[in-house]
């Protein structure tokens, strides 16, 4: 069923209650990718779902095998990730007998009831009719409506019975499932605001970027004569070097992008949750100089905004842009030009993560300038742990539609998730660019994974910035408390032998003058290489939004 569902290959970490599913799959031609944890196989299956917009599936043992997996598990579901995972899990005479003992067989747990909160849909199969039944309905539950994961646990019994289908052929998924359009009166209202506001924005979210309907943004844009930002996981839906685009917005985001959502008129969001981190926590000064439409295709977000939403119409976003470019003409009243203009000035003076000029250590901006240079037009996966180099990344390097992606952790903003998400990166587009950008935190988290790296000899790029600090948890101790305690001045190890233990080419950059020399040194060498930057422990994401503060008042350091 699963060959029949197009499943090329299985993601997995091996054990007992999991083995007889393996070797199936073996048997029928499914390649098996082991990785050398759990949280390493579900990663990299979310690297290619997220690429590919294609379910993948990952395959895990009962027990520990089940509770490893959760933190890929929640990424795919707050992520709005396409995954279907099967658990191993003991026999159905032990489930059926369970009689409220604690545990009843070997490494088990209670999967179902774990995994419910964390997925679409959570099943245990109890017959092979459920298998039959439910495995394709499986794929399906991950694409409609809002995507995510789907848990399948999977009783040993079950998987050891031989069982005949006779339906043969490949069993279709629609990757795009149709959602009913709203009706036209209130997407003309939409419009109207559009055509008339002075002040538009348009914000691109991860739905945005899933649906890939990169022209259609840019024609509404023009045809608006909009400004256009990103959510941080929206980030690549539009061209961050085109005239319109002033980054991404939020905690985290750009100046200008925060400004433009404070002080516009209108705000058209395609695709994004809008959550804390995006509207700050002063949400009713969130875009509160106009009116806010909102498009999504999660009935449960619309019906509960943390802000205040004039229109709320649930769809997705191709079947509204389809919609929306057939009734909007040109504008019809002219733009602010000079409300546009200072946003562009502000994009242009990069106020975000200046050089500190007085110090003598290697600054991370300085890094990100030299590796847009190397990226250049060419094809390329950034992937990013999470913690400061995240953002960093996020901000200064050159995403755009089909050229450079970002993945990264959004919602649940899990580190180590970079490197084995760099990992099926690779596996999925061996043709491609794929850099690691990762904190000396973060990449501890799965450190293990360069195994699997050095093994498959992908050449996955690896940045390390090293500021022996937690940097984001860090810097936020600093400024609320004044002290750092558990997160700065850390003992890193070395990670340059580690990495060479590991089998890859590493080096370490210490001094500034060298940053070119090793950078290039890095980029083309053939084969998976980490380059560890000792980078300035005093820099910061600079400026931030902080709670209690709106979006037009970002904090602009710890430093004058």
């Amino acid at each position: 069923m699963l060959r029949r569902l197009g499943i090329e290959r299985v993601y997995i970490y091996p054990g007992g209650t999991i083995v007889p599913l393996i070797n199936g799959c073996i048997k029928y031609g499914i390649k098996i990718e082991t990785f050398k944890s759990e949280q390493g196989a579900g990663y990299a299956a979310l690297a290619r779902a997220r690429l590919t917009g294609k379910p993948q599936v990952v395959m895990v043992t009962s027990g520990p095998g089940v509770t490893n997996i959760l933190t890929p598990l929640a990424d795919a579901f707050y992520d709005s990730t396409p995954l279907v995972l099967i658990c191993g899990q003991i026999s159905t005479k032990d489930l059926n007998e369970r009689l409220k003992v604690r545990q009843r067989g070997f490494q088990e747990v209670p999967t179902t009831r774990i995994t419910e909160p964390l997925s679409k849909q959570s099943k245990c199969f109890l017959t092979i009719e459920d298998v039959v039944k439910q495995i394709p309905e499986a794929f399906d539950h991950t694409l409609s409506g809002r995507k995510g994961p789907v848990v399948l646990d999977f009783p040993m019994d079950l998987q050891l019975q031989q069982v005949s289908v006779v339906e043969q052929g490949e069993i279709s998924i629609e990757l795009f499932p149709e959602i009913q359009l709203p009706e036209k009166g209130l997407i003309e209202e939409v419009f109207e605001h559009a055509i008339t506001a002075k002040r538009a924005v348009i914000l691109l979210g991860q739905g945005a970027l899933q649906t890939a309907a990169f022209q259609e943004y840019l024609d509404i844009a023009e045809k608006m004569d909009a400004m256009v930002v990103t959510s941080l996981l929206g980030v690549g839906s539009f061209d961050v070097n085109h005239e319109r685009c002033l980054g991404y917005l939020g905690h985290t985001g750009h100046q200008a992008a925060n400004l433009a959502v404070f002080e516009s008129d209108f705000l058209l969001v395609l695709g994004s949750r809008l959550d804390v981190r995006q509207t700050g926590t002063v949400v009713e000064k969130f875009a509160h100089q106009g009116q806010l439409a909102w498009i999504d295709t999660d009935a449960d977000e619309l019906s509960h905004p943390r802000v205040a939403v004039r229109w709320k119409i649930q769809t997705t976003v191709r079947a509204f842009c389809d919609a929306f470019l057939q009734i909007i003409p040109e504008q019809s009243i002219p733009s602010d030009v000079k409300w546009q203009s200072r946003l562009l000035s502000l994009k242009r003076k990069r106020m975000e993560d200046q050089p500190l000029t007085s110090s003598v250590h290697l600054q991370p901006r300085r890094v990100m300038d030299q590796l847009t240079k190397l990226i250049g037009e060419s094809r390329c996966i950034v992937v990013t742990g999470v913690g400061c180099h995240q953002h960093w990344a996020a901000r200064h390097l050159p995403y755009s539609p089909e050229k450079c992606r970002l993945l990264t952790s959004g919602g649940h903003g899990a580190m180590g998730y970079d490197l084995p998400t760099s990992i099926g990166a690779a596996m999925t587009y061996p043709d491609q660019r794929v850099l690691c950008v990762v904190g000396d935190g973060s990449l501890l988290m799965n450190i293990q994974e360069l195994a699997t790296l050095s093994e498959r000899n992908l050449g996955v790029k690896i940045i390390l910035f090293n500021n022996r600090r937690l940097g984001i948890v860090s810097q936020f101790q600093l400024i609320s408390f004044a002290t750092d305690p558990t997160t700065g001045h850390l003992k890193t190890p070395d990670f340059v032998a580690i990495a060479r233990g590991f089998g890859l080419h590493a080096d370490r950059l210490e001094v500034p003058s060298d940053l070119k020399q090793k950078l290039d040194w890095l980029w083309n060498l053939e084969g998976p290489a980490l380059l560890e930057i000792n980078i300035d422990p005093e820099a910061d994401i600079v400026p931030m939004l902080l709670a209690g503060k709106t979006m037009d008042a970002m904090w602009t350091g710890r430093k004058t």
